[in-house]
């Protein structure tokens, strides 16, 4: 039993790298868009930190994904005080780049979940709720256990009036809260 738990141990946390690095990668990769924008050299685009598992250079810019998947950063010439300064240096950029380029890493944060929650609803949608008058589930002890109700009964009618949706059935219910109700079932419905 503990073969399981070591798979599921590390699944979660295998799960939880990937999700974060997911962060990290849009999170980096929003400064780095807003460098370019503004005019910025960025002299590496780097996922992780410690040594280099891969990297290759496309422009002057570059890209590396290192060994220590928590972090990341953009090297935007300029921001090291010992590096010599050009025109396309973070500190001679004007201040609204600057803070575009700052600002970009934290919208980015914010647009991830947005285009991952839109994806989703587009491709599996939402689960809605269905108003067929069937019993999907009876709690334990519950009243509807102890009148005999059985998941996959379809309520037809309560106290001899018809019910043919289940908020009607709900608001049915509701408003007899307290008082003895026969219900009309037809068993095993679905």
């Amino acid at each position: 039993m503990v073969l399981p738990e070591i798979s599921a141990s590390l699944e979660a946390i295998l799960a939880a790298v990937f999700v974060f690095g997911l962060l990290i990668f849009a999170h980096e990769l929003g400064h780095f868009i807003c460098a370019k924008l503004t005019g910025m050299r960025v002299d590496e685009f780097s996922i992780g930190f410690g040594p280099k598992l891969l990297g290759f250079k496309y422009g002057e810019t570059y890209y590396s994904l290192r060994i220590i998947p928590l972090g990341g950063y953009n090297k935007i010439a300029g921001m090291d005080p010992e590096e010599e300064e050009d025109e396309r240096s973070f500190n001679r950029r004007p201040l609204a780049a600057r803070a575009l380029t700052i600002f970009g890493g934290s919208f980015m944060n914010f647009l991830l979940p947005v285009l991952l929650l839109t994806i989703t609803y587009t491709f599996a949608g939402l689960d809605q709720p269905s108003e067929e008058n069937v019993i999907g589930q009876v709690v334990a002890g519950n009243p509807a256990e102890q009148a005999g109700l059985q998941p996959g009964d379809r309520i037809l009618a309560i106290d001899g009036e018809a019910v043919d949706r289940w908020q009607d059935t709900v608001v049915r219910i509701h408003r007899s809260a307290g008082k003895q109700m026969i219900f009309t079932v037809q068993r095993n419905a679905v």
